[in-house]
């Protein structure tokens, strides 16, 4: 999409929306949505906010609704309460129409408020499985997610070949999600996972591929910001995690310093012996960990966009290493 598409369409929506006050996100999102009407567009998959029935895109009355897991997060905007929680991301649903829900476990405020809208409510585990959409070996994606995305198809009716569906999730690989790369014998894996539902997904993908060997050393770098759960992200990984490099993260203030995830890891680690290393940026982070490494480990940064970010930025000027989707 050019510089020239985008202006136009902020133009357009500067020159009908009068008196009335948008916010930032209003404004790109009534863009975006001109640019794909414009583009007459077969098939739109638009990603609702972190609020759900207040967002701005939750003005589209979309044909399917997906919530693919539910976790206490963002509870400076979003308040302590998951049932709460779950009733306002329920509200991108609409009456009549399918709100398809990937928590094998569901939370009982997704259900009432799906009820209440009047939505086709489809749970996984007991409307549709892994098993039955065929699970694909692609672990750089959340399977739950695999299976709601592709209930979504075939609710649609989009008449694609399950084997199309899956070459097409075993050739995805997504910056930053459990994200591969082969440094020089070392594995590095990119995983933006910030909270602790997404730490322990990390960890059960870690002893799946099993890189906690006795041989073989997982080596985390990590930056986090303050205002998340920071002791429970530990958790999951402290069983398999020994060598720990925490690092400041320049230029946001919301980072939580290299000392204070020290800290907290000490707290939390009061069984394990471990090493913990303190560097200024994610990037002297991740070269120290790589300078601890031996061919056959694995180091995993993760922790937050904000970490994963200039990690990526780094590797892409210096042309390290191979991305790997496996």
């Amino acid at each position: 999409m050019s510089d020239q598409t985008i202006c136009a369409a902020f133009e357009r929506i500067e020159s009908v929306c009068g008196d009335t006050s948008l916010t930032y996100f209003e404004f790109g999102t009534l863009a975006a949505l001109l640019i794909m009407d414009q583009a007459e567009l077969d098939i739109v998959v638009l990603e609702v906010g972190l609020g759900g029935r207040l967002d701005a895109v939750n003005l589209i009355d979309a044909d399917i609704a997906i919530v693919t897991s539910l976790a206490l997060d963002h509870q400076d905007w979003l308040g302590d309460d998951l049932n709460q929680i779950a009733a306002e991301k329920a509200a991108i649903s609409r009456s009549g129409r399918p709100l398809i829900y990937g928590d094998v476990t569901p939370v009982p405020g997704l259900l009432v408020a799906a009820g209440e809208i009047g939505a086709q409510l489809w749970l996984n585990g007991r409307d549709f499985s892994l098993s039955e959409v065929n699970e694909a070996s692609n672990t750089s994606l959340p399977q739950n997610s695999v299976a709601c995305a592709v209930q979504a198809v075939k609710l649609l009716d989009l008449r694609i070949a399950d084997t199309i569906i899956e070459q097409g999730l075993q050739a995805v690989n997504l910056l930053g999600r459990f994200q591969q790369i082969d440094l020089e014998g070392v594995r590095l894996i990119l995983d933006v996972a910030h909270n602790p539902q997404a730490t322990e997904l990390l960890a059960q993908r870690l002893r799946t591929q099993k890189l906690s060997s006795v041989d073989q050393k997982i080596i985390a770098v990590c930056g986090v910001m303050a205002d998340k759960d920071i002791p429970a992200m530990f958790l999951p990984l402290v069983p398999l995690v020994k060598d720990w490099f925490f690092c400041d993260i320049p230029g946001q203030p919301r980072a939580a310093g290299a000392g204070k995830l020290s800290t907290l890891l000490y707290n939390v680690n009061d069984s394990n012996e471990v090493n913990v290393v303190e560097r200024t940026s994610p990037v002297a982070a991740l070269q120290a960990a790589l300078a601890n490494a031996n061919i056959g480990d694995s180091v995993v940064v993760f922790g937050s966009f904000f970490t994963v970010g200039p990690v990526l930025e780094w590797l892409n000027q210096t042309q390290k290493g191979s991305v790997s989707g496996e």
